[in-house]
């Protein structure tokens, strides 16, 4: 019988709290005229993840569901690994701190039978759910870093460039052969970005993916009907992460992009800024961050130095020395 989704979740010590959220919310997904797999990976816990009490009581109770270990760190290694094991017709995201609505499947379902082109859906309606508080100073900015949303209609297209509607990683659903031809491409060494790895939180992989549908002639969006919340703790809801999360989104876009899109180099070198300019307007808005302590301009910054590093590192050429003093004293690597 041919499976419709497999249900990807991808962990690495996980907090017991948060992951069975996410597990209990696969458990009471309605699987009704829809055929399932779910794949748990585990990517080399201290602790294996299949001898946790609690997992092992949703193993027993979630239909067609299988751990795998992979060793490798990294959340593109992990993903990698549920591809290649992967049945379905199309992959389902749910990560560890993802907690689906229930007719989730049965939405995707629908946006699959009445939009064929689509080949990437993401949720247009994400919640964050802070479960210890959010840093003070930080409780405006923090919900959109990590993905809140609410889009009103469903949107998709197929422009050669990030567009505000196309899915981040949190629930995203592909067409399974493009992630396959994905997995082959990311072996052979065509695409490189790690995505998130220790305190690394390059989100390179989930873009490549996405993109790579748009090059294979389909469309990516976001539809209103798909419901996720994001579970996020204490550990992450601060300054810091933020900063680091930050960082490592904007770093990885044009090296994503030009891998995907070759013919993009020609734009992407017309972009590059003469190292020396770069260099005085990190330092002017460093200073002025500093000078003001307001956590707003620390993002700025960060955002400002992740953006045109990005474009030094996509063409392989060699962050300022300055700037990298910087990103240094700035802890975002």
């Amino acid at each position: 019988m041919a499976i419709d989704y497999s249900i990807v979740v991808c962990t690495y010590n996980p907090e017991e709290g948060i992951l069975k959220r996410c597990l209990e919310s696969i458990y009471r997904l309605d699987l009704t005229g829809i055929s399932t797999e779910v794949i748990i990976v585990d990517n080399n816990s201290s602790f294996p993840v299949a001898e946790l009490p609690y997992v092992k009581e949703y193993l027993r109770k979630i239909p067609a569901v299988k751990i795998l270990l992979e060793k490798e760190q990294g959340e593109k290694f992990a993903r990698m690994a549920a591809i290649e094991q992967s049945t379905g017709r199309y992959i389902v995201y749910f990560d560890s701190d993802n907690e689906a609505y229930p007719d989730y499947l049965q939405q995707l379902q629908k946006l699959n039978t009445q939009f064929p082109e689509v080949a990437a859906w993401g949720p247009g309606n994400v919640w964050v759910d802070f479960i210890d508080g959010v840093e003070a100073g930080i409780e405006e900015y923090a919900p959109g870093a990590f993905q809140e949303r609410h889009e009103k209609e469903v949107r998709f297209g197929q422009e050669r460039e990030w567009q505000s509607y196309y899915p981040f990683g949190t629930g995203l659903c592909t067409l399974g052969v493009l992630l396959k031809e994905y997995v082959m491409l990311a072996k052979r060494g065509d695409f490189t970005p790690p995505g998130r790895k220790g305190n690394r939180l390059s989100s390179g992989a989930d873009t490549q993916m996405v993109l790579l549908c748009i090059k294979k002639g389909y469309a990516a969006g976001v539809a209103p009907e798909l419901k996720i919340i994001h579970i996020i703790p204490g550990s992450r809801a601060n300054t810091r992460y933020l900063l680091r999360l930050v960082y490592g989104t904007f770093v990885a876009y044009k090296t994503c992009l030009i891998q995907v899109f070759p013919e993009k180099k020609n734009e992407v070198k017309k972009e590059k800024m003469p190292g020396w300019k770069f260099s005085v307007s990190v330092v002017k808005k460093y200073y002025k961050a500093k000078k003001r302590n307001n956590k707003h301009r620390w993002f700025e910054l960060v955002q400002f130095i992740a953006t045109e590093a990005g474009v030094y590192k996509a063409l392989g050429k060699p962050v300022p020395l300055l700037v990298n003093k910087i990103i240094q004293r700035l802890q975002v690597v």
